[in-house]
Parts: structure tokens; C-alpha cells; sequence
């Protein structure tokens, strides 16, 4: 781990988020994205220095900020497909104890692996529009996701406060 890119975090810090789930999540995602802005190297050098957790981390504010906007169809016309299905994401999560957002994902991905062309293929806003008619299936693991994802953002939140040093280091 010589070559990790843990930013510090003090405990100060991390007693002021830890009230709000998001708060702390962003405490750890504010900080990569300052490293990653800040860098002189490729940004995928830089990413290459990140921890498979701080990964995980910065999957699941993707997954979640474009499912909750869009759904599945959104996080893959926005290019997101590959960073979610192609990486070992939904087995990280579930390590996580995560385990219905990576059922999810896992079941999502079959829909994906099946129609990805289709899928990804650039297209106007009214093609885009039509996408939710096409690919109805993914409709009820978005009803899912937001189901369980209050209860998931805690499990998560809880195994970040109990891995600190897999994500930052406490200064």
C-alpha cells in the first residue's frame, strides 16, 4: 500500500458528519475528488492509487446519484455502464454487507450485459425518452433500490466508520 493515496482525516471532521449519512460519505468523496482535481498526474494514475474500497465508494455515489435521477438507463446513457457492471463492484458492496444494492446491480447487469449496445449507443433526448419503454425491467429494481437504500446508505456508512484506515488516514 506504498503507493495508496489515503487523505487525512481528522476526528474532528468526522464527528461533524457522522450525524448525517451523506455528510459522511461526502467527508471521504470531497477529498478524493480535491486529490484527483489537484493532481498533476493522468487522472487515471491517480486512480490507480486508490484503495479497491475508496473504488467501491466512488461506484456507489455514481450508482446512486444517477439512479435516483434516472435510473439505470441514465447511468448508462451517461456513461456509467462499464464503472458499474464491468468492475467487481456489486461483490465489493456485498462484502460491505450491503447485499440488496448488490443483488440489484448483480440483476441489473444481466439486463445491461444482454443489451449493450443498445444500451450505450449515443442518442437524441427524445430517443433517450423512449429507452424507459423499451427496457421496462429495469423499472422494478429501481422501485427495489429505493426501498432499501436508506437502510443500505447506513450499512455502508457503518463499515466506512469501522475500515477508516481502508479510506483515509486518521490525523
Amino acid at each position: 500500500m506504498s503507493n495508496t493515496i489515503l487523505p487525512p482525516i481528522t476526528q474532528n471532521e468526522i464527528d461533524q458528519a457522522k450525524g448525517d449519512t451523506w455528510d459522511y460519505l461526502f467527508l471521504f468523496l470531497d477529498k478524493y475528488d480535491e486529490i484527483i482535481s489537484s493532481s498533476s498526474k493522468d487522472e487515471d494514475e491517480v486512480l490507480d492509487e486508490f484503495t479497491d474500497e475508496q473504488h467501491i465508494l466512488m461506484e456507489f455515489n455514481a450508482l446512486y446519484g444517477q439512479v435516483t435521477n434516472g435510473g439505470f438507463i441514465q447511468l448508462i446513457q451517461n456513461g456509467y455502464g462499464s464503472y458499474i457492471f464491468d468492475n467487481p463492484f456489486a461483490e465489493g458492496i456485498k462484502a460491505w454487507g450491503a447485499t440488496a444494492t448488490a443483488e440489484i446491480v448483480d440483476l441489473a447487469k444481466v439486463i445491461y450485459d444482454t443489451h449493450r449496445d443498445d444500451l450505450e449507443r449515443e442518442r437524441t433526448l427524445e430517443e433517450f425518452s423512449k429507452m424507459y419503454k423499451a427496457y421496462p425491467e429495469f423499472a422494478p429494481l429501481e422501485d427495489k433500490f429505493y426501498e432499501i437504500i436508506d437502510q443500505e446508505l447506513e450499512v455502508i456508512k457503518e463499515f466506512i466508520s469501522n475500515n477508516i484506515h481502508l479510506f483515509a488516514t486518521l490525523s
